[in-house]
């Protein structure tokens, strides 16, 4: 199954959609928090696909030690994964990766939230609306500098923390 995010209203930065998320049998989609980088990046749709697919997962399979950055993704792997350390691309093959942010949010590092708007919360909720409606999760993984993103997830649902500290993110689970 193909999905189709440019026909969104809010979506500006595409996810990342493993090739078996569509046939798993629990769909879960990891939600990130924000992009950090030039607002010229934000006319870049692919943005987050290019995270995973060419930061992360195309760093990996050449061998080259992984930005501090992407720790993230691996990290969230080897927590999904029956195996620690398993072949990466079988778990990001079945999971989705968004970010909730649709704007780079600042151009340094987490402290730098300089573009973060309300106006830019309010977008961003309106497309984890749309993304949630097309992607359909079971499970949500979140990690983040804040709870901010949380709050906007469709109720009821359940969460748990866990305290895998990755950078000073946080991860939370959601079930819906």
């Amino acid at each position: 199954m193909i999905f189709d995010f440019s026909k969104t209203q809010h979506i500006n930065f595409f996810p990342y959609v493993g090739k078996n998320y569509a046939i798993s049998p629990h769909k879960i989609l990891v939600l990130g928090e924000s992009h950090y980088g030039p607002q010229s990046n934000n006319e870049y749709h692919e943005w987050t696909r290019d995270v995973v697919e060419k930061d992360f997962l195309g760093n990996y399979d050449k061998g080259n030690t992984l930005p501090d950055w992407v720790a993230c993704h691996r990290n969230t792997a080897n927590i999904l994964a029956s195996v620690r350390d398993t072949n990466l691309h079988e778990v990001y093959d079945k999971i989705a990766f968004y970010n909730f942010f649709q704007k780079s949010i600042g151009e340094g590092d987490h402290a730098d939230k300089r573009y973060l708007t309300k106006e830019l919360k309010d977008v961003s909720a309106k497309a984890l609306a749309e993304i949630m409606e097309i992607l359909q999760p079971d499970l949500i993984v979140g990690w983040g500098w804040s709870d901010l993103e949380w709050k906007y997830l469709p109720q009821p649902r359940n969460q748990i923390d866990i305290n895998k500290d990755c950078v000073g993110i946080h991860l939370h689970l959601f079930t819906l």
